[in-house]
């Protein structure tokens, strides 16, 4: 579990980076795009940095892009059978770190992008974001997993569902207030 915390550090660090870099533009914008709108930015934009961290950087080694050998798991949840040294502690704490690693990105993919409101539209940009992860890692010489693809992706639908239901809440809660007035 010590892992897991590992990640939420690192995670909530990436996301004060992001914060203070983009302070000039947060002020700079102020009039013209809305401040829920770009902590919207601020946190999509860390989710992505902390994915990046978690599964291309962290398996960055000498040999990147050339290594001695390639890892490459199409067969789903065969792994979980097979711990590969890895205790079983770790590999919970793996399987839940690709979860929540895409819940935000799943969460703040539609808040930021208008034209991936849509399950159909958000669910592909998760897919698609969770393949190209595990296609470098492929190259880099890390274990390219199905599982990780379908956690991943699992953990972006829970994402887009709880996007989804805010956003029914909200335009409930506006409509409820509009029609008060």
């Amino acid at each position: 579990m010590a892992d897991l915390m590992g990640y939420f550090i690192i995670g909530g660090i990436l996301i004060v980076a992001v914060m203070v870099l983009y302070l000039p533009f947060f002020f700079l914008l102020r009039g013209r795009v809305s401040t829920g709108r770009q902590l919207c930015l601020i946190f999509f934009t860390g989710s992505c940095l902390i994915m990046l961290y978690a599964t291309i950087f962290s398996a960055w080694g000498a040999d990147a892009f050339h290594p001695k050998e390639h890892h490459l798991n199409v067969i789903p949840f065969i792994a979980l059978g097979d711990s590969e040294g890895m205790s079983e502690d770790k590999m919970i704490v793996q399987a839940v770190a690709n979860i929540i690693m895409f819940i935000p990105y799943g969460f703040f993919l539609p808040m930021v992008f208008t034209r991936l409101r849509s399950f159909s539209r958000t669910a592909f940009a998760v897919f698609a974001t969770s393949f190209s992860i595990e296609f470098i890692q492929y190259f880099l010489g890390a274990t390219a997993d199905i599982d990780d693809i379908i956690l991943n992706f699992v953990g972006g639908i829970l994402g887009y569902t709880l996007y989804a239901t805010v956003f029914r809440y909200l335009l409930h809660h506006r409509r409820t207030l509009r029609d008060r007035q």
